[in-house]
């Protein structure tokens, strides 16, 4: 038996409508079009202290480990890497903004992921998500994608801080910043295209652009060993006063995003890949409890937490229906593991139309909302405004929470809502007059 018999075997590739070319195509696909996590990431991370080579490491070993156990074990055309959204909330939330150390955020990330796997495994993951109403969820996915792209223009000066009006538009004679408004222009082009490269293209062809005005520097190797990440790190953020209120939400705000982002990206990529039993519903348990237990491992190794990625649709698409998808992207991170002064020539202006371009896509969510809903829409522009403008997904989450419950009761509509839900408002409230109070 040869090799291709081999894999036909173990993944199931004709079984399931496919070829070996196919699913190696789709990989690649996919690859290109998650791949822009390596610097955006890696930049953010470096926004919170984590030295940027050591960053770039952790997020591309965690990309590797996580995409491998997903197709070797789970078997599931779902690649993974650090999400984006929660490591928003790791460097701009938790650091940035609640002042803990990046080693302390780390210890909360590994409390959190193992938190997240001990509900997955024992079927409390799919319970909770139930009870939370369908407008909550889509507003804390629709108030990181905001957050995102805010963060992004930030970065890039296109948006830049004002004493009058808090915030105000950047110096658009600064070759740099109209740089990031060139990115975020071709970065649209090409993703409304329907390129594969889409939001990798925006990047390069920004760099490129980049380089030819003199705006940035290009690397004086290609090839360099990777530099160690930063294992075992979140050991330094142990104390015995680490668990303040804030840290504690901290960790319940952590799960919260894992449990809304991965667990959608592995339904919606599972019904696309017609992935499901006798009942319709998608049949990936394998799959959400690696989802669930490499969140952990990730704070271990010293990264920001990791999730299933939504551009695995891209492989989906191109007829990729198994496993090897994962692996075939694993192998090409690990390419890139060596690689990294090249994706030195990445900054902020090239990783801006990346970072717009998502936080769109993650306002997908709101399209099964009821918009004549009152409670609703109120919970939706509470998080949105309140990740914002108090920079803080944590405090978005709580609010919105809290709003939800309120507007139920002020709606007559109180049985509505779960006892969960009310609980959580309640933990929220003591957070909030916790943080009010320093405590």
């Amino acid at each position: 038996m040869d090799f291709a018999s081999k894999l036909d075997g173990f993944f199931g590739i004709t079984s399931k409508g496919s070829t070996l070319r196919t699913e190696v195509k789709g990989g690649i696909l996919v690859f290109l079009a998650m791949s822009y996590i390596i610097v955006v990431n890696s930049a953010m991370m470096a926004d919170a202290g984590i030295d940027r080579d050591a960053a770039f490491t952790a997020t591309v070993v965690m990309s590797i480990i996580g995409s491998l156990i997903m197709g070797l074990y789970a078997k599931f055309p779902v690649a993974m890497a650090p999400g984006m959204g929660i490591n928003a909330m790791f460097c701009y939330t938790a650091v940035l903004t609640l002042g803990f150390t990046w080693q302390e955020a780390l210890v909360a990330v590994v409390i959190a992921g193992l938190a997240f796997f001990i509900v997955t495994v024992t079927g409390v993951r799919q319970k909770l998500l139930d009870k939370i109403p369908v407008g909550v969820k889509a507003g804390i996915v629709a108030g990181i994608g905001c957050f995102i792209a805010f963060i992004g223009l930030q970065n890039a000066h296109i948006i830049v801080d004002d004493p009058s009006t808090l915030v105000a538009l950047g110096d658009m004679s600064d070759l740099s910043v109209l740089l990031g408004v060139f990115c975020i222009v071709i970065t649209v082009l090409l993703v409304a295209h329907r390129s594969s490269i889409g939001i990798l293209g925006g990047m390069i062809v920004t760099a490129i652009v980049g380089v030819l005005l003199g705006i940035i520097d290009l690397p004086d190797t290609v090839v360099a060993s990777p530099a160690a990440p930063p294992v075992g790190a979140f050991l330094d953020g142990l104390s015995s006063d680490l668990f303040s209120a804030q840290f504690i939400m901290l960790i319940i705000a952590f799960s919260f995003v894992e449990f809304f982002d991965g667990s959608g990206t592995l339904m919606a990529v599972g019904k696309r890949a017609g992935i499901m039993d006798e009942d319709g519903n998608v049949t990936c348990e394998k799959a959400l409890s690696v989802d669930a237990g490499i969140a952990s491992l990730s704070g271990v190794i010293g990264c920001t937490p990791t999730t299933a990625f939504a551009e695995s649709a891209v492989g989906i698409e191109a007829g990729a229906r198994t496993g090897l998808v994962a692996v075939v992207v694993a192998l090409l991170f690990a390419c890139a593991l060596f690689i990294a002064p090249v994706f030195t020539i990445f900054s902020y202006s090239c990783t801006v139309g990346a970072m717009v371009v998502v936080g769109a896509a993650m306002m997908k969510e709101l399209r099964g909302v009821d918009w004549d809903d009152l409670p609703t829409v109120m919970t939706i522009l509470t998080i949105i405004l309140m990740m914002m403008l108090s920079y803080s997904i944590t405090n978005g989450i709580a609010f919105g929470v809290i709003m939800y419950c309120v507007s139920m009761i002020g709606a007559k509509r109180a049985k509505e809502v779960s006892p969960i839900l009310y609980g959580l408002a309640v933990v929220f409230l003591i957070y909030l007059v916790a943080c009010a109070l320093e405590l």
